[in-house]
């Protein structure tokens, strides 16, 4: 079972979520940080830390930078507003599952999108090369 990290420190700008959370001595390559747009969780065994965010953020733009036993977040915000607090005030059991399951989902899906793109990508590139090739080869003919 999990020890639940519940210290960590957060400023906000309209736009910008900056959050610290130290790794009480844990090794850095061990740390797994999965972001999502409404959901944030870090895992550093035995400890772990989930965060059901209050208002959705940019996951593709929102780093997250690890060192000095200590992981800076800097998330951006989808909508430039002061929120009243960084998390969902009162989320209960199913909708922890809830928003947990549609970020893993969303994030299955970005992947499958990229792996997807990269591969039609790769395929125009071919092509194009062929094309060239045969240009050359009809020119030297």
């Amino acid at each position: 079972m999990p020890v639940r990290v519940s210290e960590f420190s957060w400023q906000q700008t309209p736009a910008t979520i900056f959050l610290s959370l130290p790794l009480r001595g844990v090794c850095v390559r061990d740390a797994d940080v999965f972001c999502g747009e409404s959901y944030l969780k870090v895992n550093f065994p035995p400890f772990l830390f989930e965060l059901f965010l209050y208002a959705p953020i940019d996951d593709g733009k929102s780093k997250a930078k690890i060192g000095n036993d200590t992981i800076l977040f800097t998330l951006y915000k989808k909508e430039p507003v002061l929120w009243d607090s960084l998390s969902v005030p009162g989320v209960d059991k199913e909708m922890m599952q809830r928003i947990r399951e549609k970020s893993i989902l969303q994030a299955q899906e970005k992947a499958k999108e990229a792996t997807e793109a990269k591969a039609v990508a790769k395929r125009e590139d071919q092509r194009y090369a062929l094309g060239e090739m045969m240009k050359i080869e009809e020119e030297e003919r």
